[in-house]
């Protein structure tokens, strides 16, 4: 997993996708974002990178997935992935070090994982400030 999730970041470091953390460039604050709707984009992320739709997100399909997206990203200069932002990527990276493959509830439990710590209030809706580190 460690080379799957080295692949997604590579990934997510070109396409620059905040799903959790906000955006890079000078772009209006993401909406808040409600723990259900979070585990939305964390299924909708495991099905773009599950190229054979066999349940299971390998290394191959996110280096495959990944240089597709690039590509689309440098062509249009839009986010083709929205959900690998740069705090949830180093979530997942310290998370699945050492898996070989990630099964679609152990990547939902750990986006929700992700996305409890980031919520520090605890309300169940992860707002600008606190994708920012704030409260």
């Amino acid at each position: 997993m460690k080379r799957l999730l080295s692949a997604i970041a590579f990934l997510a470091a070109a396409t620059a996708a905040p799903a959790f953390t906000q955006p890079a460039d000078n772009s209006p604050p993401q909406p808040n974002l409600t723990r259900s709707r979070a585990l939305e984009r964390a299924d909708q992320l495991f099905d773009r990178f599950d190229l054979n739709h066999d349940g299971i997100v390998t290394r191959d399909e996110a280096e495959r997935l990944g240089r597709k997206l690039m590509l689309q990203r440098a062509a249009s200069g839009r986010d083709p992935a929205h959900g690998l932002g740069g705090h949830t990527l180093r979530f997942l990276k310290h998370r699945f070090a050492g898996v070989d493959g990630v099964r679609r509830q152990q990547f939902e439990e750990a986006m929700l994982e992700h996305f409890d710590e980031m919520d520090v209030n605890h309300d169940g809706i992860l707002t600008a400030a606190e994708r920012l580190g704030g409260k």
